[in-house]
């Protein structure tokens, strides 16, 4: 897949990240699978972003800071920094 098609993904993790909480998601999925695919998708992102340096420093803190707070069950900052990595537009990174 190519660059824009996996920060499109990312973007729509996001999203899902706004709507499911740590206990919220369906039968067919779960939390961990998401932040595992989330931290899996952004491990392949990162290295091949060359430009927009200081914009993958700030999805690299945001996402660790917002699978903290799911982690520790604090669904309202989780879905906040979940909000502001989606509205961050991901996609317009290079």
């Amino acid at each position: 897949m190519s660059l824009k098609e996996r920060l499109r993904d990312l973007s729509g993790s996001f999203a899902s990240a706004m709507v499911y909480a740590h206990d919220e998601y369906p039968e067919w999925r779960s939390y961990e699978d998401h932040r595992d695919d989330l931290n899996d998708l952004w491990s392949e992102i990162r290295p091949k972003l060359k430009r927009d340096l200081e914009g993958a420093e700030y999805v690299d803190h945001t996402l660790h800071e917002m699978i903290a707070a799911f982690d520790a069950g604090d669904k309202e900052r989780g879905r906040k920094l979940a909000c502001d990595l989606y509205n961050f537009d991901v996609e317009k990174l290079r």
